[in-house]
C-alpha cells in the first residue's frame, strides 16, 4: 500500500450570516462580520447561496411577518419593521465557517 500524500480535504461548513440590529432598531451591514448572527448552516456554498436566494425572491408574508412580531415581543424585544426585514434578508451573506473574519475582534467592517 502507498501511503496518503497529501492533506486530507476538510469538510467546511457554509453559513447564512444576517446582519446585528443597531440600537435605533435598523440592521447594521457594516458591522464586522464577527457581529452578525449566524442563520442556517450548509454543507456547500451552492446550497447556502440557493436558499439565499430563494429568501430573497420569496419574502414573508404579513402573516408570517405578524407570528414572528409576535414572537420577538414575547421575547421581550422590539421587532423589526417589515421593510427593516427584508433589508436584513437582502444584506445576508454565505460565508464559509473558517472565514477569519468569523473569529475578528471587531477589526474590520464587511467589505461591499
Amino acid at each position: 500500500m502507498k501511503p496518503l500524500h497529501g492533506a486530507a480535504l476538510a469538510i467546511i461548513a457554509w453559513y447564512l450570516m444576517i446582519p446585528p440590529i443597531g440600537a435605533d432598531n435598523k440592521i447594521d451591514p457594516h458591522a464586522p462580520l464577527s457581529q452578525w448572527r449566524k442563520g442556517l448552516s450548509f454543507q456547500s456554498q451552492k446550497e447556502c447561496d440557493d436558499s439565499l436566494k430563494d429568501a430573497i425572491q420569496n419574502p414573508m408574508t404579513k402573516d408570517e411577518y405578524q407570528a414572528a412580531a409576535k414572537a420577538t415581543r414575547k421575547a421581550k424585544m422590539k421587532p423589526l419593521t417589515m421593510l427593516e426585514m427584508t433589508k436584513r434578508t437582502a444584506e445576508s451573506l454565505c460565508v464559509a465557517g473558517d472565514d477569519p473574519r468569523l473569529k475578528a475582534k471587531a477589526k474590520g467592517a464587511l467589505p461591499k
